[in-house]
């Protein structure tokens, strides 16, 4: 077997198993979901305001709600990332793509990548329309869609200076 299908075979592993997970997260009912926020939330919160403890409880309480918000979003664009970074690595393995001079290879992988994440944030969303106390929301599409696009755009950034540092040599 060559050394290219086992790097593609290893992808869709880890595309798949990072599928799994972010469906799984999506699988949680409100209460679960709520609990493991809750959890990084007060982690994040108490780095944020080292004497957090000390302050009163509704203070405490403005802080724990502003920065659960964005923990929970944050944990939506950081999945999408890995997965746009996944998603573009797996496409810049195909020389049909890498080669391709009508639209570039980057244009491809990246756009490639981002329809990747669109389609799954779409699909995961209506799943969490099935689960007990969650909704869909387009909100969070359009931040899944965005971690996509970055994570594409890193490795994009990367291969150009690999690229960049071959050729200088």
């Amino acid at each position: 077997m060559s050394k290219i299908i086992i790097v593609r075979i290893i992808l869709i592993v880890l595309i798949l198993g990072w599928m799994n997970m972010i469906f799984g997260f999506s699988a949680a009912t409100d209460v679960e979901s709520q609990s493991l926020s809750d959890k990084i939330t007060i982690k994040v919160v108490k780095i944020i305001n080292s004497d957090y403890d000390n302050l009163t409880s509704k203070e405490q309480s403005r802080l724990f709600d502003q920065t659960s918000f964005l923990v929970r979003k944050m944990g939506h664009f950081s999945e999408y990332t890995i997965l746009g970074i996944l998603a573009s690595l797996f496409l810049y393995t195909f020389e049909s793509i890498r080669r391709n001079k009508k639209f570039g290879w980057q244009k491809i992988m990246i756009v490639g990548a981002a329809l990747w994440a669109l389609l799954y944030a779409v699909s995961d969303e209506i799943h969490q329309g099935f689960v007990q106390g969650r909704s869909p929301e387009v909100r969070d599409v359009i931040i899944d869609l965005t971690g996509g696009l970055l994570g594409a755009c890193v490795v994009w950034a990367i291969i150009k200076l690999v690229n960049k540092h071959k050729n200088n040599k």
